[in-house]
């Protein structure tokens, strides 16, 4: 629907989560937030024309800690807290590849 309004189109403060704190994040819960980012990424660029795309800002790129006030201490960037990269790093550069 926003791609037939001719407008540029933006997916602004991106954040997927896993639905658990980060410390009861499991190894199957990062794979499968790695591909939901892939998905999101995908589909803009499928459904959005080119012409139209005004790119993906992701609320921020690393975990929210525990003294944050938004998604306290969940796993919803693509680094850990510690800045290494997690699966969903590879979901979102997979996803803008076309891999």
């Amino acid at each position: 629907l926003l791609a037939a309004t001719g407008k540029l189109i933006k997916i602004s403060e991106l954040d997927i989560g896993v639905g658990k704190k980060t410390p009861d994040a499991t190894k199957e819960d990062y794979q499968a937030q790695a591909e939901m980012y892939k998905f999101v990424v995908e589909k803009y660029l499928e459904l959005i024309p080119a012409g139209q795309q005004y790119g993906i800002t992701a609320w921020s790129p690393l975990d929210s800690p525990a003294s944050s006030s938004w998604r306290t201490g969940e796993p919803i960037g693509l680094w850990t807290e510690g800045y290494n990269r997690k699966p969903a790093f590879a979901g979102f550069a997979d996803g803008l590849s076309g891999q």
